[in-house]
């Protein structure tokens, strides 16, 4: 696991897709530009109110030449976990 993680405060928006849609752009930046997804996998925790203030952190767990591998979470005020996901990366040019 790399020490770089990605952590920013937001606010929960409406929609039926609004933790993918908070998780999925993290977990992409942490992987980098030249990277596009293969595979996102979400787990739902606690429900969240469109309009309250929450935390999404990302980072990469490992990377090879061709793949990378991302985890994410999204984070209520209080620190309790939304969700998490996990995604897996293509490399466009590899390194």
């Amino acid at each position: 696991m790399t020490d770089d993680v990605i952590s920013r405060q937001t606010i929960f928006p409406e929609g039926p897709a609004a933790l993918a849609g908070l998780l999925e752009p993290a977990l992409a930046q942490a992987a980098g530009p030249d990277a596009e997804p293969v595979s996102l996998t979400i787990d739902y925790g606690l429900a969240a109110q469109p309009g309250a203030a929450v935390n999404v952190e990302a980072g990469v767990d490992r990377a090879t030449r061709t793949l990378v591998f991302a985890y994410g979470r999204v984070l209520n005020g209080e620190g309790a976990v939304l969700a998490t996901g996990a995604a897996v990366f293509r490399r466009v040019k590899a390194r």
